[in-house]
């Protein structure tokens, strides 16, 4: 399959319309979004749907994440229970359109192979103009999870999705690199205990979601409920390691550094990049998959990266730093 890689800023209109076009064949296409780039296609297909898993290999087990353009489609896509509506309403009215993914009791119209078989649907409401107008011109919600192979660092320019998915996919819209640089927060209110429970921390920062209701952390857990909490995720070819001061030494001149703050270090690696020289979360955010990517391309033996400090969205940046590194 030949790949196309269009600019959506230079023409709009035109390329949502070939989307759109795509999309009503029941194919996928990469989109971009505020998180990152996400391979789009009909959530209520199951063909569609089939094809975002192939064309990413990823596995049946992991569920997606549905994204729709107006809150009336809750009303056909869930059950929502009444006793958690006033706290999904404050979370709703709060971060939506942008990235917050909420999980809901599905409804029968949801694919059994988009919520691979469990009884709850992710939903987001996304807020780049391009993936809104997408989703408004098709009519109906689409399944999108981070335009990448499975396992493999997300996305966060068009030409990374065209590095991972080229012949794999017919179109890819560029709009430019995303703004958040991170996947969004995921979190179900809990009937009984009336909190927010954190299924995977993102762009929503926990002390953000505790204004709205008490929270609780519950993405440590093994057994997976929602999408992208498998234990090896986001990661290069090369070997990540978290960096300290042990990793300083003769062997360290064939490895490359991804640090937090100031270039240093210049001396003892191959490479040396930094998250923010200003140690701006936000900045760090929206490098750190694009940095996993440039290194893992050098000649270097591994990769090691520094901790940030683990407040806000730094709780979000060490999550996946922390994936990446995990066992495969």
């Amino acid at each position: 399959m030949k790949t196309a890689m269009v600019d959506a800023r230079s023409d709009f209109l035109g390329c949502v319309a070939a989307a759109v076009e795509i999309l009503n064949r029941k194919e996928v296409v990469a989109l971009p979004t505020e998180t990152v780039y996400g391979l789009a296609g009909d959530a209520l297909e199951p063909e569609a749907v089939a094809k975002i898993f192939e064309a990413k290999e990823r596995p049946s087990f992991d569920p997606l994440i549905i994204h729709i353009e107006n809150k009336r489609w809750l009303t056909k896509l869930t059950r929502p229970s009444e006793r958690v509506r006033p706290v999904v309403n404050r979370l709703m009215n709060r971060f939506w359109p942008g990235p917050l993914t909420i999980l809901f009791p599905k409804s029968d119209l949801v694919p059994d192979l988009v919520t691979a078989g469990l009884e709850q649907v992710a939903i987001r409401m996304p807020s780049h103009p391009v993936f809104v107008q997408v989703l408004r011109d098709f009519g109906k919600p689409l399944a999108a999870p981070s335009a990448n192979r499975f396992g493999r660092v997300s996305p966060t320019c068009a030409e990374h999705v065209l590095d991972e998915l080229k012949g794999r996919i017919a179109l890819i819209l560029d709009a430019g690199p995303t703004v958040v640089g991170l996947e969004s927060t995921i979190v179900r209110v809990n009937e009984d205990k009336n909190k927010i429970e954190i299924l995977r921390q993102g762009a929503v920062s926990e002390e953000s979601l505790a204004e709205i209701a008490p929270t609780e952390e519950t993405f440590g857990s093994s057994k997976i409920e929602a999408p992208g909490q498998t234990a090896s995720h986001y990661a290069p070819d090369k070997i990540v390691h978290l960096f300290g001061p042990e990793a300083i030494g003769p062997s360290s001149h064939h490895d490359a550094l991804i640090c937090w703050g100031p270039i240093r270090h210049g001396q003892d690696f191959s490479v040396v990049r930094s998250l923010s020289e200003t140690q701006d979360l936000r900045v760090a955010a929206q490098r750190l998959f694009g940095l996993l990517r440039e290194v893992d391309r050098m000649d270097v033996r591994r990769i090691f990266i520094e901790p940030v400090p683990e407040v806000a969205l730094g709780k979000a940046i060490m999550n996946r730093i922390r994936r990446a590194i995990a066992p495969r």
